[in-house]
Parts: C-alpha cells; structure tokens; sequence
C-alpha cells in the first residue's frame, strides 16, 4: 500500500512538472529529460510512469478532466431554490476562467491540438468518455417534477455551451473576465436555461 502510495505521488509530481514546463516551453521544446528534473525524478522514473511525451501531455490533461468531473458531481437538493443549485455548475466555469495555471495550459493545449492532430485524436476520444454531473443534476431536478426535460442530455449541453462562451472561450481569446460582468452573465445564463425548463 505504501509503495502504491509513493507511486502515485510520483506521477503526480511528474504531472505537475509536465503542466509547468510545458506552459514554460511549450509542447515541442520541452524533453523528458526537463521535465524529469523538474520532478525531481529520473528520467527512467519519468519513462516508467509515461513511454513518451505525448502519452505524458494526454495525461496532462486527463488530469485536468478528472479535476472537472469531480468537481462537476454536485448532489441535487430537493429543498434548494434551482437558481441557487445552477449558480454552482455555472461558478465551476467562472473558476477556470479565473486560473492563469489552467488558462495558460490550455492556450499552449490548443496549439499542440493544431500542430499534432494525432495527440489531438487521442484527447477528444478521452474526452467523450467523460461523466457530466449537470445531467445527473437535471434528472433528479426532473423526476422531482421541478424541471420539465425531455432530452437532459441536450439540456446539459445547452447549459454547459452559455457557460463556456463567456466563461472559457472569451478568456481564452480576450483575457480574465472582469469579476462584475461575470456575475450578472452567470445569474442571466441561469434565469434563461431555467424560464426555458422550470415547471
């Protein structure tokens, strides 16, 4: 159990050194042999753990996908005003916006995406495979009666597309969000989808 342990926090660390040297020295000029030192690792531990770069980069951002779907399975409560249970989906966006780790990783993914179309096969193959909590939050909302939805698939993704094109895409290309703007479009994105689904 314990060698289990230390393993983990081995991968973990080289994770960690892989999402630095990356944003660092973007996907091609950052080695193995770099990020190994910024581990702290060898590089044959480094090669243990991840048989290439690209296998080390698709973990990357596995890593940030399981971060998301964690944060994503928020339990429905029947006793909790709507606007204020969506108001939690929608700050999950808002956060991201907000961290300059995660932004400045994803502006290089992007690029790696466009230059190595085979790495960019492979991520989008693992991100269908992810768990969307918002639709396990529509469904019980709607088996209690206060939602009206036929299809929750298609409402999550409703949902999750008004969020992500202020929360995500704009940042992306313009800059952090000012705080202000944030707030009145979040609660105008959960007035919307809920005057389009409330009973």
């Amino acid at each position: 159990m314990v060698k289990q342990r230390d393993k983990s926090k081995k991968r973990n660390a080289i994770i960690e050194a892989a999402v630095h040297a990356f944003i660092e020295m973007g996907f091609d000029r950052a080695s193995m042999d770099y990020i190994a030192e910024k581990a702290e690792a060898s590089k044959r531990t480094v090669y243990n753990h991840f048989e290439s770069k690209e296998v080390l980069f698709n973990a990357v951002i596995q890593h940030f996908v399981q971060q998301s779907i964690e944060e994503k399975q928020i339990p429905y409560q029947a006793n909790v005003p709507l606007e204020a249970q969506l108001n939690k989906f929608a700050e999950l966006k808002v956060g991201i916006s907000t961290n300059q780790l995660k932004m400045n990783f994803m502006r290089m993914a992007f690029g790696v995406m466009i230059t190595h179309p085979n790495i960019a096969a492979q991520v989008m193959e693992n991100a269908g495979k992810n768990d969307d909590g918002l639709q396990a939050w529509l469904d019980d909302a709607t088996a209690d009666g206060r939602l009206i939805i036929e299809d929750t698939a298609l409402a999550s993704e409703v949902f999750w597309s008004m969020c992500s094109s202020a929360f995500f895409w704009m940042p992306m290309l313009q800059g952090e969000l000012d705080a202000s703007k944030a707030e009145t479009l979040k609660k105008e994105f959960v007035a919307t989808f809920l005057a389009r689904y409330s009973k």
